[in-house]
């Protein structure tokens, strides 16, 4: 498709898609079915800027099929990694669970198996309401169906070469002296402080201490015990540093947006998917972080959430769509009072579309 075209399309979007088929097709690589992802955080109440990575994924999606492709997007739940505060508002007895998998967490609203699958389900909710088609694949569930094992044992076996890649292109030093890898510890069931620090190959299994671990400000102690994890059996999860980078290869993924807080985890994992393990990266657009009316950034722990669901109480599914699409570039404001003037806009270009509205140009 000629550049003209595209930009007569006048989207972004389209724009993306062309550039990822162009690529794909430098690569060689099968465009039968083409995979776009979009991960979802589980640790804290899901916002406006959560719902954007998955809906701008799925106008990607849109975009390949306009063109003639078929495509799907995987929503995918990060529900084992652990937690790390807790959002206001929510039980100070979450505070014995820092630092577990939140996906062994209890649900504290008591209608989900956990608190990482509540949390999940805000997000999927309102990508419901929004009309946003997908296939939704939990953490938990892709670690325990050894679905990345052999990712697992790749980077293991490269540990040593990731951790100096790690401090060159981003100067985080503490990879080279433990290993990309957080086993949950088998007696006090907590993640980030079990620090694994050898790899067995031949057993598939690494040795790790729970020695404790800082998060944020705030020192979480360990309970000192000296375990041995199967990588296989066992439950653990990559550090994000690499984890990206086996998931894309086991669920081929072709496109992932990213934003600009975690870009130094991203060129991370695109290094670790092309060198490590062979895989080239997926097409990647960054995007710039939505903040409150304040100008702070809007945060699910903090507290400071504007969800899908109380937006939804006052303006409708094609105004937070609008928002979304009309562009990626530059952060932005946002609060209540931006739904009517959303409304208003999406509404004239309605007009504009069905030629109620003439241009002159």
């Amino acid at each position: 498709m000629e550049e003209q075209q595209i930009i007569g399309k006048g989207t972004w979007i389209d724009k993306l898609a062309h550039e990822l088929l162009e690529r794909e097709r430098a690569l060689g690589r099968n465009t039968s079915l083409i995979t776009v992802e979009s991960g979802l955080g589980a640790s804290g109440i899901p916002h406006i800027g959560s719902l954007g990575d998955a809906v701008r994924a799925y106008g990607v999606k849109l975009a390949l099929e306009n063109f003639g492709y078929k495509s799907e997007l995987i929503a995918y739940s990060d529900d084992v990694d652990g937690l790390r505060k807790i959002p206001e508002g929510l039980p100070d007895w979450l505070n014995e669970h820092i630092a577990k998998p939140v996906s062994l967490i209890p649900d504290p609203f008591d209608c989900h198996d956990s608190y990482g699958l509540h949390m999940s389900s805000i997000l999927l909710d309102g990508l419901d309401k929004l009309g946003i088609k997908y296939r939704f694949e939990r953490g938990i569930d892709t670690y325990r169906k050894g679905l990345l094992k052999e990712q697992i044992h790749t980077i293991l076996v490269n540990s040593k070469k990731i951790g100096e890649k790690i401090a060159e292109m981003v100067g985080q030093e503490k990879y080279k002296d433990v290993l990309p890898y957080f086993p949950v510890c088998a007696n006090c069931g907590r993640l980030y402080t079990a620090i694994a620090y050898e790899y067995l190959p031949g057993e598939k299994k690494i040795k790790y201490k729970c020695n404790g671990s800082t998060i944020g400000s705030k020192v979480i102690p360990g309970c000192g015990h000296d375990g041995i994890a199967d990588i296989t059996r066992d439950l653990g999860k990559l550090a994000w540093k690499v984890e990206f980078a086996a998931r894309w290869q086991v669920f081929d993924i072709r496109f992932e947006a990213y934003g600009k807080d975690i870009m130094d985890s991203v060129k991370v994992n695109d290094w670790v998917a092309d060198e490590i393990l062979g895989f080239p990266h997926p097409t990647h657009v960054k995007y710039e972080m939505f903040l409150d009316k304040g100008g702070k950034k809007i945060s699910k722990s903090l507290g400071n959430v504007l969800t899908s669901q109380a937006w939804l109480r006052y303006g409708t599914p094609k105004s937070i769509l609008l928002l979304l699409y009309k562009r990626i570039t530059g952060t932005r404001e946002i609060g209540f009072e931006d739904i009517p003037v959303l409304m208003d806009e999406y509404n004239e270009l309605e007009n504009i579309y069905f030629g109620k509205i003439k241009l002159d140009n």
